[in-house]
């Protein structure tokens, strides 16, 4: 019965992207990657407007907070339980991939990066581009007068935080360090 009322049903929408862009625009915004230089020191994440993390990131905080504690957005581009809707009042679905594979209830909480700027992107970097990467040009691309800081991005130099490993797959370090260098300023880049 649910699955009949389900097809007559319109497709569920994401949030409109206006509203994560009326959050952001103007404002000073950490985007925090997840390699593991960002724990050599202390940094002053948590000091900014806005602080947006990757994937498994508001998971990995350490107990000294080092990165910072915050997480005002989150973003996403795999299935990573139902805990991610919890993890930041603002969650966006980076990667076309899987899209179709979320329920209604989780498309209407979340954001959608589109499908025309992830194709943009991938002929950018000349491979598929990492959600780093994509956050990088969903931020550039509706931040206005504000300013991205990153920290934890060094572009696979150091393993991910998560895996213990530097395995970029099927990402181009070399690309997508130089798409970063493109769209924030060289002092802002914090690894």
């Amino acid at each position: 019965m649910l699955r009949v009322l389900s097809k007559l049903l319109p497709p569920p929408q994401p949030r409109d992207l206006t509203t994560l862009k009326g959050l952001i625009q103007g404002k000073s915004v950490a985007l925090v990657g997840n390699a593991t230089s960002l724990f050599r020191k202390f940094r002053d994440i948590d000091s900014h407007d806005i602080v947006v993390r990757i994937n498994k990131g508001p998971y990995i905080l350490d107990k000294e907070g080092r990165a910072g504690r915050r997480t005002d957005v989150l973003l996403i581009s795999g299935l990573l339980g139902k805990t991610f809707l919890n993890a930041a009042p603002h969650v966006v679905w980076m990667t076309p991939k899987n899209r179709n594979r979320l329920g209604r209830r989780e498309i209407r909480r979340m954001y959608f990066y589109p499908i025309e700027w992830w194709q943009e992107l991938t002929a950018v970097v000349g491979a598929r581009p990492s959600t780093g990467c994509m956050g990088i040009d969903l931020i550039s691309r509706i931040i206005g007068e504000g300013e991205i800081f990153l920290y934890g991005f060094d572009f696979w130099r150091t393993p991910t935080v998560y895996t213990g490993k530097i395995k970029p797959g099927p990402h181009n370090p070399v690309a997508e360090e130089e798409f970063a260098r493109s769209r924030v300023k060289p002092e802002n880049i914090v690894a």
